[in-house]
């Protein structure tokens, strides 16, 4: 079964319900790439957390994107987007992709949905 998260367009990080999901951009110096925040609940004791992902719209998984490791999200229907591969959140706060011996905080493939299909970073624009 998929985890889905539901997209929320022009909405600050601190006003994300549990479940929901945004995209902005995110710069230091002169490079640039698109963060994919998210409200969510810890697997290890429920508690409700934010995390941030770097994400390469419309492409794959670099390992040394211009933001970090650089999860991969494409398009896979009509408002719904797919992270690839799943995002592990550590116990040390790190996130790598995959298993990983550690102690997993909160760990997923998730689908992002209610995507407009007009929002910048799908139609390709740069961050």
């Amino acid at each position: 079964m998929s985890f889905a998260l539901q997209y929320k367009t022009r909405t600050n990080i601190e006003d994300l319900a549990l479940g929901e999901c945004t995209i902005h951009r995110a710069r230091k110096d002169a490079a640039r790439w698109w963060l994919l925040w998210f409200h969510v609940t810890r697997e290890t004791d429920g508690a409700p957390a934010v995390f941030s992902v770097p994400v390469n719209p419309r492409g794959t998984f670099v390992e040394n994107g211009p933001g970090g490791r650089t999860w991969g999200l494409t398009r896979t229907g009509v408002g719904i987007w797919q992270i690839a591969p799943s995002i592990n959140v550590l116990d040390s706060g790190d996130v790598v992709h995959g298993a990983h011996p550690n102690r997993s905080l909160w760990h997923q493939t998730p689908s992002l949905v209610y995507v407009p299909e007009d929002e910048s970073w799908t139609l390709g624009v740069a961050p």
